[in-house]
């Protein structure tokens, strides 16, 4: 089983579009820290704790040793929250993909070697086993690209005229 690392913006970005139930339907292992879990203030985060409660998502806790480790990391990386040294820690723990669309922890994660992927990894791969119609993931992107500025205007460029 693979197991993808989920940092807050992509959680975040999936509830505001309304998709955090079909990205569960994927064939992963989901795992998530108490800190992103805390960073989450969005009104329907509440859906976020359904999926804990219901194992779809696993909610990791640290240790006291852990977050002296997590804790290093960031001191290291002054350009990431506590958070994100939480997600590149369990990341490394357990070999696993990390799903984020932040630049400093993409770039600090492919640097140890740490697969990484985005939401429109997410999207992709919703098409790919049929959760999503390619007009679903047309419009979906495009609500997503009204909200989170940081998104590859490119690579969504692509996508949209793929899936129009």
């Amino acid at each position: 089983m693979i197991f993808l690392v989920n940092d807050a913006n992509i959680l975040i970005d999936l509830l505001k579009i309304d998709l955090l139930e079909q990205f569960f339907e994927l064939d992963f292992d989901f795992q998530v820290t108490d800190m992103v879990v805390a960073e989450i203030e969005e009104d329907n985060a509440g859906k976020l704790q359904t999926c804990i409660d219901n194992e779809l998502l696993t909610k990791q806790s640290f240790s006291f040793e852990d977050l002296m480790k997590i804790q290093s990391i960031e001191v290291e990386n002054p350009a990431l929250s506590i958070a994100d040294c939480s997600c590149l820690y369990l990341a490394q723990n357990l070999n696993a993909t990390l799903l984020t669309g932040d630049a400093a922890l993409r770039r600090i994660a492919l640097q140890q070697n740490i697969e990484v992927h985005g939401i429109l990894w997410v999207l992709d791969e919703m098409l790919a086993i049929h959760l999503l119609t390619q007009v679903q993931a047309h419009d979906k992107l495009q609500q997503l690209m009204k909200i989170n500025p940081r998104l590859p205007k490119g690579e969504c460029k692509k996508r949209l005229n793929t899936w129009k």
